[in-house]
């Protein structure tokens, strides 16, 4: 598929997801594109090296969020990997403050050619930290309007990662598959510990791909103890 073709799927992919792209916005996903499939030779980054795939799999299961919520203010994405979602939201919405938090080195050097292939420097902060370390820092700690994380580790794990980074007013939003509603079950632990909210499961309809895909919606009820996260690997190795 050359570039013009891949342009097109971009632009009709996002169309049926109800996302009007610009043409800046397009060539910068095609670009992405290129430089992930360029890249991924190297590090290794993803399993998916289809343009077609990558628009789907990547790119548009990212953007199905926008079907339920507007992303604004300030936003931090956990375990964000080569991007996903929230350097996809960034191009989407290039008006938010994003941090792209990522533990992987190589991930977050591929991140940060990216942002040069792409020329986005404009509030985005890439950082290369464990979440349970940078929640300690009171430069990151309840600062957030939107935390978001997409495949990177069950619910009662992922709620403590991500959680202390979420400002009292703001949302913690997760993607999760099909099985959400066990994983919920066995998280009311965290919960109840961390003084979150279960609001809402987002059914979200992505175009051209199988599989049911959820968002889920937390908020804050009150204060986050001090204690949490705790240590690195310690949600990893016992869950709340």
């Amino acid at each position: 598929m050359n570039n013009k073709n891949i342009q097109k799927y971009i632009k009709d992919s996002f169309s049926k997801l109800g996302l009007s792209l610009s043409g800046n916005q397009i060539k910068m996903f095609n670009k992405y594109i290129n430089f992930l499939i360029k890249e991924n030779k190297k590090y290794n980054l993803t399993s998916i090296t289809k343009p077609e795939e990558i628009v789907k799999l990547h790119f548009l299961d990212s953007a199905a969020i926008f079907s339920k919520k507007d992303i604004k203010g300030k936003v931090i994405d956990i375990g964000t990997g080569a991007g996903f979602p929230g350097f996809v939201i960034k191009i989407l919405r290039p008006e938010i403050e994003l941090t792209l938090l990522e533990s992987s080195l190589k991930k977050v050097n591929f991140l940060k050619l990216l942002q040069i292939e792409l020329d986005m420097y404009q509030d985005i902060e890439v950082l290369h930290e464990r979440a349970e370390d940078l929640a300690q820092n009171n430069n990151y700690r309840f600062t957030y309007d939107i935390v978001t994380s997409r495949a990177v580790a069950p619910l009662n794990i992922l709620l403590e990662y991500t959680a202390p980074f979420c400002n009292m007013n703001g949302v913690i939003l997760l993607y999760k598959g099909p099985s959400f509603k066990e994983e919920l079950d066995t998280a009311q632990n965290s919960l109840n510990k961390l003084n979150l909210k279960f609001k809402k499961a987002w059914e979200l309809e992505i175009p051209l791909l199988k599989g049911s895909r959820y968002i889920l919606e937390f908020t804050r009820k009150g204060e986050i103890l001090d204690k949490y996260p705790r240590r690195p690997g310690i949600p990893k190795k016992r869950p709340l």
